[in-house]
C-alpha cells in the first residue's frame, strides 16, 4: 500500500474512533478504499503543481528582465577552476603489468597519481578569471565587453573560451544552455510534455513566499531534458532560484540564485554556478552540440594489471562560478555598433592587481595564486603557447611560422583538367602587420603543362567596422559556369570533393581591386571593380550583335551583402571573430559589366542569391536548407551563365562513374549537360543521430532531395558546345551513409522526373563521400 498523506492519516483515525464508540463490534478497514483516497490526493497535487507550473509559463513575459525591462546593466566577474579533491586520491605509485600465460610481466612505473596528489597540496590545476561589463536595451539587443581576463598559461586568450555560455541567462526561453549544450527549459513552450512535476515544499527566499518544486524528464526526453528544482514566488511566479542537474557519462550541476528588486517588482540573476564532472553512468552526452563524451575505465586493455586501480578522471572536476553586482534597471545605456555580441577590449589581458581586487568579488586565495604561478612555469618551460597557436593554425589549414602562414591544402590538388595541381599559397600574419596583409601563390597542372598564378596585398582602415581595401592579381583557371559570391571567406577543406571531378574551365587573367565594410557586426559587404581577359579551353564561339568571340574582355562593378542576423560575434584587437554560427544566412549579389570600359566587349548584369538554413530539434540530429538562385540580362557568354552545380561524370556504367559526392552539387547532373541564364535550386538534407553501433562504428545516415529550374534566352549564340535548358524542372533524390569509416562514407542518388534518361543506369549516382572528422 502506498504511503497515506498525514492529514488523511489524522482523518481515518478520526473516523476509525468515532466508528469504534458507536459500535461494539471492530470493523476491518478496507485497504482498496484508502488506496483510492491517497491517489485521489496525489492527482490533486498534482493538479495544483501543474497550475503553479502553468501560472509560471503565463507570466514569462512579465518575469524575463530581457523582455520585461527597457534596459538594465551590471558588472559581473567570473572564476573558472580545475581541480580535484586530494584527500579522495590514492595517490600510491602505481605498477602496471601484462598478463602473460606464464604470468604477470612488468611493463612501467605509473606516478600518475602520486604527482597529482601533491600537486594539489599547493595549487589547482587550471585558473580563468574574467571581469565584465553587460549593457542590455531592449532596441539594441545584449552586449558583454570584457574589461578584463586572465588565462592562466597563455598571455593571448583563447577567443571561444571567452565566448562559452556555462548557462543560460535564465530559464525563461524555451531552451536552456548548460555547458554548451541547450536543454528543453522546465518553463519552455514544451515543457509540460518533457518533464513531470511534483510540489515539494513552501520556501521564503529574501522574504518572500515561494514554492519548491522538484522537475524530471519524462520517460523518453532523458537526452533532452535535465532535472532539478525550481523556486517560484508564490505572488508573481517568478524564479527566485534554479538548481538543474545532468547525470550521464559527465555529471553537471548548474545553479542560479536571483535577487528581488522591489522597485520593479523583479528578480534579477545574481549569481550561478556550474560544476562538471565524471558520471556515474555510461550514458552518451554531446556538449557544445558536438563533443561527444562517453565514460572509460582507466585500464581500457583487460590484458594489464594496475596495482592502483583508483582511476584519477572520477576525482577531477571543473567550477565555474559568475557573481553579477552593481545592477542597475532601466537606466540609460549606450550600446555602439549594433551586433556585436562581445567586446573584448584592447588592454583586457594587461590588468594589473589593483583592476582584479576591484572586480573580485572574494579575495584570490594562496592555492589560486600558486595555480596561476605553476600553470605559467609548465606552458612557458614546454613552450604550449606557441604549441597551441601552431595547431589552432594548422586546424583551419595553415602552417604558422613567425610572419607568414603557408597554405598546405594548396600543397596538392586534383581535376580532369589539370590532374594533379602542384601549388603553395602564402600570406603574412598579424605578427608580421596588423593592418598590412600580403598574400600570394603558385599553382602547376601536371596534364595541361601550365603555371598559374596570383598575388594581393590588403590594409584595413577601421577594426571595428572591419573596413578594408584591397588589390588583386590573378592568371588562373575558373570553372565555366560557376558562381562565386564575393563575401565569402576563406573555406577549409581537407579535401575538396568536387573539384576532383571539374574538366570544364576558361583562363582569366584578373585585375580587382576591392572596398569591405560592415554596415553592423552581422552585415557585411563588399564592392568590387574588375578586369578580365577570358579565353575558354575548350571549342567554343560566342556570338553577339554580328561579332564572334573567342576571347573577350570584360569590366565590371559587382557589390554583394551578407546578413548573417543569429551569428554571435565578439569584437577584439584583430578584428571580428565568430563564436556562434546561426541561421537562417542570406547572400545577395549584383553584377553590372559595361561595354567600351577598358576595352571591355560585352555589357551585361547579373543578380544573384543564396539562403541558408538549418534547424536542430534537441536530439534529433538537423535539417538543412539551401536556396540559391540567379538571373543574367545582356551579352552573356557561357562563362557567364550558371552550370547549376553538376558533379557526374561521364561513364557507361554505374562503377565507371564512381567518384567523389560534392557537398551541395547536383550528384547525377552530367558535366555541361544545362546552362542557364535564370536558374532556382532547392535542397533540402536531413542528417539523422550518429548510429551507436558500437564505440567506434558509429555511421550518419542523411536524407538528401535537391530541386533545379532554369532556362536560357538566347541559345544560338552560343557555338561549339551543345547543352540543354532546365525549364522543365530537375529533381534527384537519395542517401548518404557518412563516417563508415576513417571519415569515408557512400552516396546514393537518383534522378526522376522531366529530365529522367531512358537508360535507367544513367539515372543513378553511387559515389564515396569524405568528411574529416576528429572523432567526436
Amino acid at each position: 500500500m502506498k504511503n497515506v498523506n498525514l492529514v488523511f492519516l489524522i482523518f481515518l483515525f478520526f473516523l476509525a474512533e468515532n466508528t469504534f464508540a458507536q459500535t461494539p463490534v471492530p470493523k476491518i478497514v478496507n485497504l482498496d478504499t484508502i488506496q483510492q483516497l491517497d491517489e485521489v490526493v496525489l492527482q490533486q497535487k498534482k493538479d495544483s503543481t501543474i497550475v503553479i507550473i502553468k501560472k509560471a509559463i503565463a507570466n514569462k513575459h512579465s518575469n524575463n528582465p530581457e523582455d520585461t525591462l527597457n534596459t538594465f546593466n551590471y558588472k559581473s566577474y567570473s572564476k573558472l577552476i580545475i581541480t580535484a579533491n586530494k584527500d579522495s586520491i590514492n595517490g600510491s605509485i602505481d605498477s602496471i603489468f601484462k598478463a602473460k600465460r606464464k604470468g604477470l610481466k612488468f611493463k612501467k612505473i605509473d606516478s600518475t597519481n602520486y604527482q597529482l596528489k601533491k600537486q594539489l597540496e599547493k595549487s589547482h590545476l587550471y585558473i580563468l578569471e574574467k571581469a565584465s561589463n553587460f549593457l542590455f536595451s531592449k532596441y539594441r539587443g545584449k552586449r558583454e565587453i570584457i574589461l578584463g581576463t586572465r588565462m592562466a598559461g597563455l598571455q593571448k586568450p583563447i577567443y571561444e573560451v571567452l565566448a562559452i555560455e556555462m548557462q543560460s541567462f535564465s530559464f525563461y526561453k524555451d531552451h536552456y544552455k548548460v555547458f554548451g549544450t541547450e536543454f528543453v527549459s522546465p518553463l519552455g513552450k514544451s515543457a509540460l510534455k518533457t518533464y513531470n512535476y511534483q510540489l515539494l515544499d513552501t520556501v521564503i527566499e529574501q522574504g518572500r513566499n515561494g514554492y519548491l518544486i522538484e522537475f524530471t524528464p519524462k520517460r523518453g526526453n532523458e537526452n533532452i531534458g535535465l532535472e532539478g528544482v525550481l523556486y517560484i514566488d508564490a505572488k508573481s511566479y517568478a524564479l527566485q532560484k534554479t538548481i538543474s542537474k545532468l547525470n550521464a557519462s559527465i555529471s553537471v550541476t548548474a545553479v542560479q540564485n536571483y535577487t528581488y528588486f522591489p522597485s520593479q517588482d523583479i528578480w534579477f540573476p545574481a549569481n550561478n554556478k556550474v560544476e562538471v564532472g565524471k558520471g556515474k553512468n555510461n550514458n552518451v552526452v554531446n556538449l557544445f552540440g558536438t563533443l561527444r563524451i562517453a565514460n572509460s575505465s582507466k585500464m581500457e586493455d583487460s590484458t594489464f594489471v594496475s596495482t592502483n586501480p583508483d582511476d584519477i578522471t572520477k576525482h577531477l572536476y571543473l567550477t565555474s562560478e559568475t557573481n553579477n553586482f552593481e545592477v542597475l534597471l532601466n537606466q540609460p545605456v549606450t550600446i555602439e555598433r549594433k551586433g556585436t555580441a562581445i567586446e573584448l577590449v584592447d588592454v583586457a589581458t594587461q590588468r594589473d592587481a589593483n583592476f582584479w581586487e576591484e572586480y573580485r568579488t572574494e579575495p584570490i586565495t594562496s592555492k589560486e595564486i600558486e595555480t596561476y604561478k605553476a600553470v605559467d612555469s609548465l606552458v612557458q618551460a614546454n613552450n604550449y603557447e606557441k604549441k597551441l597557436s601552431f595547431i589552432r593554425k594548422f586546424a583551419v589549414g595553415y602552417v604558422s611560422t613567425k610572419y607568414i602562414d603557408f597554405d598546405y591544402k594548396s600543397l596538392l590538388k586534383f581535376n580532369r583538367y589539370e590532374g594533379f595541381r602542384l601549388g603553395m599559397s602564402a600570406v603574412t600574419n598579424n605578427r608580421f602587420s596588423t593592418k598590412l596583409k600580403l598574400h600570394g601563390y603558385g599553382a602547376y597542372g601536371t596534364k595541361d603543362g601550365n603555371f598559374k598564378f596570383g598575388f594581393g596585398a590588403e590594409t584595413r582602415l577601421d577594426k571595428y567596422d572591419d573596413t578594408r581595401i584591397g588589390l588583386n592579381y590573378k592568371d588562373d583557371l575558373v570553372e565555366t559556369g560557376s558562381l562565386t559570391f564575393i563575401t565569402d571567406g576563406r573555406a577549409f577543406y581537407l579535401f575538396e570533393p568536387r573539384l576532383f571531378n571539374l574538366s570544364q574551365f576558361h583562363k582569366v587573367n584578373d585585375i580587382s581591386a576591392y572596398l569591405t565594410h560592415d554596415f553592423t557586426a552581422k552585415l557585411s559587404s563588399r564592392f568590387q571593380l574588375s578586369h578580365q581577359d577570358v579565353k575558354p579551353t575548350y571549342d567554343y564561339t560566342f556570338t553577339n550583335d554580328g561579332k564572334t568571340y573567342d576571347t573577350y574582355q570584360t569590366s565590371s562593378i559587382t557589390a554583394a551583402v551578407q546578413w548573417n542576423p543569429y551569428n554571435k560575434y565578439m569584437q577584439t584587437s584583430e578584428g571580428k571573430v565568430v563564436v556562434e554560427t546561426g541561421y537562417p544566412q542570406f547572400t545577395f549579389q549584383t553584377t553590372q559589366a559595361l561595354r567600351d570600359i577598358f576595352d571591355s566587349d560585352l555589357s551585361f548584369s547579373k543578380f544573384s542569391m543564396r539562403i541558408m538554413h538549418e534547424i536542430s530539434p534537441l536530439d534529433m540530429g538537423k535539417t538543412t536548407f539551401l536556396l540559391l538562385g540567379g538571373i543574367s540580362f545582356g551579352d552573356l557568354p557561357i562563362t557567364e551563365l550558371y552550370n547549376t552545380s553538376p558533379n557526374q561524370p561521364g561513364g557507361e556504367h554505374i562503377l565507371n562513374r564512381f567518384s567523389v559526392a560534392g557537398r551541395d552539387s547536383f550528384e547525377t547532373m552530367y558535366f555541361n549537360e544545362f546552362f542557364s541564364d535564370r536558374y532556382a535550386v532547392a535542397q533540402a538534407k536531413h542528417y539523422f543521430k550518429r548510429f551507436n553501433i558500437t564505440e567506434k562504428f558509429r555511421p550518419e545516415l542523411v536524407l538528401i532531395s535537391r530541386f533545379a529550374i532554369g532556362n536560357i534566352s538566347e541559345r544560338q549564340q552560343h557555338q561549339g558546345i551543345e547543352f540543354s535548358s532546365l525549364e522543365n524542372g530537375y529533381f534527384e533524390s537519395g542517401l548518404e551513409v557518412n563516417k563508415i569509416l576513417k571519415g569515408f562514407g557512400l552516396n546514393f542518388m537518383y534522378r526522376y522526373g522531366a529530365y529522367h534518361l531512358p537508360n535507367f543506369d544513367d539515372n543513378i549516382s553511387f559515389k564515396f563521400t569524405y568528411y574529416f572528422t576528429l572523432g567526436f
